[in-house]
């Protein structure tokens, strides 16, 4: 074997030097994200403790979205090996009712992971009957100590509506006038507060309104929420996110309480937090007996009620009821 010459050592020197940088960046590297993961559960189990640790937190996983620094938490095969035998009401942090839409990734967009947060997904984020069960299920059960409703930017149902209510809407399958028929309250409101906007340029007005018309909703059919939120043990804040930032805008708190009261002297609330209490107290018990369906002419027109109820799943493949 010849002996190496100045260069081929030279370079062999090299080589053992990058390998050498390059293990000891991939284990700092892994040190981070060990950090990382550590620092996020330690963050998950305090947003558990209280609501306004839990909006804390989803404001930092945000954060983290929006500049890029997303950790990916519990996404490993041991967080799916915790889901398959551990309770999801010993992690989840949150319940968030969103729109449907492909551009609103809840759990990236806060940058959680699996069984972190319960997720409540319908076109215009809004507030029915499945819905609110859906939600009830989130607050009581899964016990998590925040309720996010989330609007988001370009939303195609509020769109929709708007354009129904401007005159300029088409034929709709059967099943989205009544689907959407709850965000006709919150387009004609943003109408009648911004008289001076015109055409589409109400349309962002209206997303937040759709979210206190979501909000308002729900407090109207579930004492369960209203029973948790006057206790201290959940709160319900309103949020937009832009789906060409990535940034969630938080809606003030405080416009939640003033829904809160104005929904506490409303004869027409459901009263009975639990199922089976019901005997004609408030509003919205059906009893499970159905209703007939608006036509998608009276829902395009604005007939619609701001608080509709609609049988929890159609099994003989009819429609949807409301009333």
């Amino acid at each position: 074997m010849k002996p190496l010459n100045g260069l081929a050592m030279l370079t062999l020197v090299f080589c053992f030097l990058f390998a050498g940088a390059a293990n000891t960046a991939l284990a700092q590297d892994d040190s981070k994200a060990d950090a990382a993961a550590k620092a996020y559960a330690k963050g998950a189990a305090e947003a558990k403790k209280s609501p306004d640790k839990a909006i804390a937190f989803l404001k930092q996983g945000n954060e983290r979205f929006v500049m890029g620094k997303s950790i990916h938490p519990n996404v490993t095969a041991a967080r799916l090996k915790q889901a398959g035998t551990e309770n999801q009401g010993d992690h989840a942090y949150a319940t968030v009712i969103s729109c449907s839409d492909s551009r609103v990734p809840v759990e990236l967009l806060f940058d959680a992971g699996i069984m972190d947060i319960f997720v409540i997904r319908v076109a215009g984020n809004v507030c029915d009957t499945d819905e609110v069960g859906s939600i009830e299920y989130g607050l009581a059960h899964v016990k998590t100590p925040v309720l996010v409703v989330l609007g988001h930017t370009q939303c195609g149902a509020v769109t929709a509506v708007t354009h129904a209510i401007h005159g300029e809407g088409h034929a709709l399958e059967r099943n989205i006038p009544p689907l959407v028929d709850n965000i006709q309250p919150a387009v004609k409101r943003a109408i009648k507060q911004h008289p001076d906007v015109e055409d589409d340029d109400i349309i962002p007005h209206a997303i937040e309104e759709n979210v206190w018309q979501g909000i308002e909703d729900l407090f109207m059919k579930s004492p369960a929420t209203r029973d948790l939120v006057k206790s201290g043990k959940a709160k319900v804040i309103g949020a937009i996110y832009d789906v060409g930032t990535g940034k969630v805008d938080w809606l003030p708190i405080e416009k939640t309480a003033e829904i809160l009261k104005k929904v506490e002297a409303d004869p027409k609330r459901a009263m009975n937090p639990m199922a089976g209490d019901d005997h004609g107290h408030g509003h919205g018990h059906d009893h499970g007996h159905k209703h007939p369906a608006k036509s998608g002419q009276q829902a395009e027109q604005g007939g619609g009620h701001s608080h509709s109820e609609k049988s929890s799943h159609d099994k003989a493949g009819g429609e949807t009821h409301k009333h």
